[in-house]
């Protein structure tokens, strides 16, 4: 069970000492920034009992899912200071539903202004909910939303209900974004277990192709909203190569503008990675693809993930 600190409502150092309060044992990783891991004698109704669980201070989620945001570039080392900014970094989260990447991004960039997408109404309202109880600040229609926030926290999420391939009624003005996240949905293949098979009852190859055109189109809507020399990460949560390296060659082939900027993590046994692929059944791959993307590999410590960074030029 892996989870990361809430640096909205809390610290590092409050969270271990109610841990340590509870006789949880943990280990703090080094990469990402701010995640924790129980020991594997301590599951997650461990932690539903702690104060610091009910007041939103700890965020649940995996490992690998915390992994892509941190490859966007720090904005502290080009951006000027707080006070003097002209205007707050845009970031889009196309996809945000689950919403665990999107209140990572208001962390990570306090100053930003975040657009999330997303079609379902139900998940939409939830993440409002779940952004609100974090003290993000947000704007969007929800019976759900209570005013909670506290006013030292100057943060903004626009939550859309709407599918992303509509984002020209919402930003009319392309090259809109410095950064862009697709957390593309995808066939989750990471989670296909020997021991329980389930999943692969209601597996079809079908699957995999729906997802490998919806990626494609996700990507067609959002790369003419990314501005000259910003990033835009692609990654999934599945193994599938057509999901994965096959949307990344085919935004190289089809957008001059789009280079690859390679991606890599510290080396420790919690995240276990490989190269992509440089071609998958008859179909080869441009090299830049095997050469700068990556594989996190299914583990006992996280599920597998695929993650991608592109940078945009001007031609």
């Amino acid at each position: 069970m892996s989870f990361r600190v809430n640096t909205q409502k809390s610290s590092c150092e409050e969270i271990e000492q109610a841990l340590e309060k509870y006789s949880l044992t943990y280990t703090k990783l080094v990469f990402p920034e701010n995640c924790y891991l129980l020991d594997s004698s301590f599951s997650e109704s461990d932690l539903w009992k702690l104060r610091i669980y009910k007041d939103w201070k700890i965020y649940l989620q995996s490992i690998s899912s915390q992994v892509p945001v941190h490859f966007f570039s720090d904005l502290s080392q080009v951006s000027p200071s707080k006070g003097e900014m002209k205007s707050p970094i845009r970031i889009l989260d196309a996809t945000a539903a689950p919403w665990g990447k999107t209140s990572q991004l208001a962390s990570l960039y306090p100053d930003s202004e975040i657009f999330a997408f997303e079609s379902s109404k139900v998940r939409c309202d939830k993440m409002l909910y779940n952004l609100q109880k974090q003290w993000i600040q947000t704007q969007g229609g929800s019976s759900l939303l209570n005013s909670e926030s506290s006013p030292q926290w100057e943060r903004r999420v626009t939550c859309i209900h709407d599918d992303i391939a509509n984002i020209w009624k919402y930003i009319t003005q392309e090259a809109y974004f410095d950064l862009i996240l697709v957390d593309a949905p995808c066939s989750s293949e990471w989670s296909i277990s020997l021991h329980d098979t389930k999943f692969l009852e209601n597996w079809d190859i079908s699957h995999v192709k729906k997802n490998y055109r919806r990626q494609k189109a996700i990507c067609d809507s959002v790369v003419p909203y990314l501005k000259d020399a910003w990033e835009m990460i692609y990654c999934t949560c599945t193994l599938a190569p057509e999901e994965n390296e096959a949307v990344v060659h085919y935004l190289l082939c089809h957008y001059p503008e789009l280079t690859l900027d390679s991606v890599s993590t510290p080396k420790n046994k919690y995240i276990k990675t490989k190269a992509a692929l440089s071609s998958f059944e008859w179909h080869p791959f441009k090299k830049e693809v095997s050469e700068n993307c990556l594989r996190i590999i299914p583990s006992e410590y996280s599920e597998g993930f695929f993650i991608a960074k592109l940078l945009k030029t001007a031609l």
